[in-house]
């Protein structure tokens, strides 16, 4: 999710710096006077801030109106939804299908509540606001508004058609137009003593609404904007103080330049990380496919023994009581195998969500002792012997029973499917002086390449030897032990060289 979050902030980056950089390219080429040039920053300034603020109230309202909950309405949930998501609201309605209220889909300001919630206001609303709407023809989860003037007072709708199963709601909020102009235009459109550039805004009626009135006198340096999805037909008109002299230009220019600088930096640096970003999720794409291939075929191969020896004995093909204990005893241990994997992957998909381990103080020579015990049929069947040396008297650990276990039957196991030619397996478990004990697992395999010392324990990951080889593994294993070492208060390391056999250590701390 981490990573997620930066990629698209990275990607976000790249954009911002791309726009700056074709906005001030074309400032720094552009041809003409420095009049025309300060118009055409105005009403890029212009309908920046309309946007900005358009924006706002857009995603503030929809915001809102994708959060009403249409399974569990309640009127305590609507009352909350304005202030969670910042949104300009005087009241929220929720209809049907049949664009009639639904039970508890009402919600108003204290000081507009009663004259909402009055009958004739009802009627006006379900009768002559909702039919001009248009809302069935939205797509959904799509923000639309309708503004109008009341009696003089300007009114704006916002609505939305939500899905809730096989059924079809409308959230409507009714936006409280005097926020917006007395809270957030005196945000967008602040006029201070320093601004170069003052601002006003007029409504539909061309009558003042907010800011610096300008009057109809004429200003060589006045642009106009129009609001286009909130306040219909409304416009904020920017006008220049007084005209910028050329020391003014000559320091814009100096910026420009910087800052064209900045953004061509900016887009290169995104470039590359961007492109080290895709490559790397490439790669771990590539090891997951892998990593299905193989835990197929090894969910495949005990499968298939069962299968078969399961239909040998249900049959009755066996000669002697002898050869169906043999069959029986291979099923058994085929599905100690089976289920040893999938404990793997489930333990991994656990660990990927993020793991809750339950710990304990624990006789941690116990735990290793029964996970030897465990590991007994499979060492003699792979016919190899393994040695355990498990010291007397070792101090009380704080660890997860189970999933150290599993820990210690992953490293098992790895000696026997990776270096059964060595034919031996030896264990130790001591104390390493008064603050850990540790636990190695060694066996004479062909050993690992040092470079690959720290790739190992990354999931997916198999050794180069290995993949040349026709073994199947899932590439979890040691990801797991690692993980669960780590989650204890220890590490996971490796000892080993080509053709010298490996030995894998588990450390954790004293309880």
């Amino acid at each position: 999710m981490r990573r997620l979050l930066l990629l698209n902030a990275l990607i976000f980056a790249v954009l911002a710096a791309a726009a700056a950089l074709a906005y001030y390219s074309f400032s720094a080429t552009s041809e003409g006077t420095a009049r025309e040039r300060e118009i055409t920053l105005m009403e890029e300034l212009a309908e920046e801030k309309v946007t900005s603020l358009e924006q706002v109230i857009d995603y503030a309202d929809s915001k809102l109106m994708r959060g009403v909950n249409l399974d569990e309405l309640s009127a305590d949930q609507l009352d909350r939804l304005p202030k969670a998501h910042g949104a300009a609201v005087l009241a929220i309605y929720v209809l049907d299908e049949h664009f009639k209220p639904v039970p508890n889909g009402f919600s108003a300001r204290p000081h507009v509540r009663e004259a909402r919630l009055d009958p004739g206001y009802r009627t006006w609303f379900l009768d002559k606001v909702v039919p001009v709407m248009g809302m069935a023809k939205k797509k959904a989860d799509e923000r639309g508004h309708l503004y109008f003037t009341l009696e003089g007072t300007p009114t704006m709708f916002s609505y939305m058609r939500r899905l809730s199963g096989d059924r079809t709601f409308y959230v409507v909020v009714e936006d409280d137009l005097n926020y917006i102009i007395f809270t957030l235009f005196n945000q967008f459109f602040h006029n201070s003593d320093a601004s170069k550039r003052l601002y006003e805004v007029r409504d539909d009626k061309h009558a003042h609404r907010f800011g610096y009135e300008f009057g109809d006198a004429s200003n060589d340096f006045l642009v106009e904007q129009k609001f286009r999805i909130t306040m219909d037909d409304w416009t904020l008109r920017v006008a220049q103080r007084d005209e910028t002299g050329r020391e003014e230009l000559r320091r814009k220019q100096v910026i420009n330049s910087v800052l064209i600088g900045g953004a061509v930096t900016v887009i290169l640096a995104g470039l590359a990380v961007l492109g080290f970003a895709i490559r790397r999720e490439r790669r771990l794409s590539e090891l997951k496919s892998e990593f299905i291939s193989n835990v197929s075929h090894e969910l495949k191969t005990p499968l298939s023994i069962i299968s078969m020896f399961g239909e040998m004995l249900a049959n009755g093909r066996t000669k002697s009581a002898e050869q169906a204990h043999e069959y029986a005893e291979i099923i058994w241990r085929e599905s100690v195998r089976l289920g040893r994997l999938i404990d793997n992957v489930l333990d991994f998909a656990k660990i990927e969500r993020g793991a809750v381990y339950e710990f304990e103080d624990a006789d941690v020579g116990e735990v290793v002792e029964r996970a030897v015990e465990l590991s007994g049929r499979r060492v003699a069947a792979a016919e190899m012997t393994l040695e355990a040396d498990i010291a007397p008297e070792l101090p009380m650990v704080r660890l997860d029973a189970n999933a150290f276990t599993l820990a210690v039957l992953n490293l098992i196991d790895n000696a026997i499917k990776y270096a059964a030619d060595g034919k031996r397996i030896e264990l130790a478990l001591r104390r390493d002086g008064d603050q850990r004990v540790v636990l190695s697992v060694r066996d004479w395999g062909q050993g690992i390449d040092p470079e690959e010392h720290e790739r190992i324990f990354e999931r997916f990951y198999r050794a180069r030897a290995i993949r040349l080889k026709p073994i199947r593994g899932s590439g979890i294993g040691l990801a797991l032990v690692q993980h669960i070492a780590r989650a204890h208060g220890g590490d996971a390391t490796v000892t080993s060289a080509p053709g010298a056999g490996s030995t894998f250590s588990i450390w954790l701390p004293v309880a």
